[in-house]
């Protein structure tokens, strides 16, 4: 059941962080480029490799999960008494070292995948994390 002293305001703004953020991050102009290549993939691989409908499915999945996570994350930090930017991010980062980091890990390693992927992907997690938490916990 929502909650209505959660402001949504803050929420929706943390939710399109998160995803600003993982778009620049891995556009060509920053990491792209090296998230391709350690993924194995050229770029003509990469754009047969989904459809404009795919596509549309997964932004529309990850707007959704962005949107619920700083839903949740509004909460943590309303239930902490947090209300600074830095307390926020601390909240961030400590929920990113907790939750993120250890549920991560484990399916990169058992999948044998490139740690320089699991490195790009991590550090964009805690980013995104530490800004969204001190976003929601100043409003």
């Amino acid at each position: 059941m929502p909650d209505p002293t959660i402001n949504l305001i803050p929420v929706i703004i943390a939710g399109v962080i998160n995803m600003v953020l993982g778009a620049l991050w891995y556009s060509p102009f920053v990491l792209g480029k090296l998230w391709m290549r350690s993924m194995g993939k050229t770029d003509e691989q990469a754009k047969q490799g989904f459809s404009g409908a795919s596509m549309g499915i997964i932004y529309v999945v990850n707007t959704i999960a962005s949107l619920l996570f700083a839903y949740v994350l509004a909460h943590i930090i309303k239930f902490a008494s947090v209300n600074t930017f830095a307390m926020g991010a601390k909240v961030g980062f400590w929920i990113w070292l907790g939750f993120v980091v250890t549920t991560v890990i484990p399916g990169y390693l058992y999948e044998s995948r490139p740690k320089l992927l699991y490195v790009m992907f991590i550090v964009y997690q805690l980013i995104s994390i530490v800004l969204m938490a001190g976003v929601i916990a100043i409003w």
